[in-house]
């Protein structure tokens, strides 16, 4: 029976964690100000992080949801090799940018690629 509940638990923490910490993110970010400093590259480059990690998140939560309705995907099916391709590619992309940015979505956008990486190696490693 505890089983049960920590699996459910689990699900539901890996499911809304990333969209949870992205929403904090940007929602403090759009409370500072300035929200573009000097350099403005720099700043560009993590707004540019952010956006990858959000696309990646957005691929996991999607993902996730699509394979509750259909009942799993199949063994090495092949949209869920695309999708593991896509999301980690785009969370690797999002660690990269993040190192280049400054400002206040710098460190959340570093911290949520590399949650992003972990999670999508930890599911394609589950295939």
């Amino acid at each position: 029976m505890i089983r049960f509940y920590l699996r459910q638990l689990m699900s539901f923490v890996f499911l809304w964690l990333p969209v949870a910490v992205l929403f904090w993110a940007i929602w403090r970010w759009a409370r500072s100000t300035p929200r573009i400093g000097p350099p403005a590259w720099r700043s560009y480059m993590a707004i540019v992080a952010t956006t990858f990690v959000a696309l990646s998140a957005l691929l996991w939560v999607t993902s996730i949801l699509w394979a509750r309705a259909i009942g799993g995907f199949p063994y090495y099916d092949s949209a869920l090799l695309r999708i593991f391709s896509w999301g980690g590619l785009t969370s690797l992309a999002g660690l990269l940018t993040s190192v280049l940015g400054k400002g206040k979505l710098k460190w959340p956008s570093c911290g949520l690629s590399a949650l992003m990486i972990i999670l999508w190696f930890a599911a394609a490693m589950g295939e």
